[in-house]
């Protein structure tokens, strides 16, 4: 996965913080990490770093990974047990008093972060802001309605409407070209 171009000293300082984090660093690699002042190979993706930032090198490849295994799954809580939940059977998310509910066709589930922050992670995944409260997974959108004060009506699958705001109603059209 990473190949590692630096000095003995930093490879072996890096060789046991990539393995903290079960990263491979050998010959089959995606990944260069550069010493400064090491050449730079052209074919591959590199990353150049001080030897004095290893750590910040590492910290950058472990937060992405995370982020990375977060956008795939999240988890939610319900009936006293967690559930590793996937975005596609998402149908909507909404703010609560103090967490955010996430609704499934079958359950609702508490999750922590905030609707802002799924927002940003999932907004590839085709979820869009309905409104102050609402995130919208439009895989699961059935028809969308037109109404009042330039607002409109999502029907959901599950036979659920939801309002879109005059605010996001805005960023709903652009995003589905209407």
């Amino acid at each position: 996965m990473i190949q590692l171009v630096c000095s003995s000293k930093v490879s072996e300082k890096l060789k046991v913080e990539l393995s903290k984090y079960q990263l491979d660093y050998n010959i089959e690699y995606e990944l260069i990490l550069v010493e400064r002042g090491h050449e730079v190979p052209s074919d591959k993706l590199c990353v150049v770093f001080d030897a004095i930032d290893y750590m910040d090198v590492v910290k950058l490849l472990v937060s992405g990974i995370q982020k990375n295994i977060h956008k795939d799954t999240v988890t939610g809580f319900s009936d006293n047990k967690y559930i590793v939940i996937e975005p596609k059977d998402i149908l909507y998310l909404e703010t609560n008093s103090d967490c955010i509910v996430a609704h499934t066709l079958s359950h609702t589930y508490s999750m922590k972060e905030t609707l802002q922050y799924y927002e940003t992670l999932w907004i590839e995944r085709g979820f869009v802001r309905a409104n102050k409260s609402q995130l919208i997974n439009l895989m699961h959108v059935k028809e969308i309605i037109p109404w009042f004060n330039s607002r409109y009506i999502l029907r959901m699958v599950s036979g659920l409407e939801l309002e879109v705001s005059k605010m996001y109603s805005k960023r709903l059209r652009s995003t589905l070209k209407m």
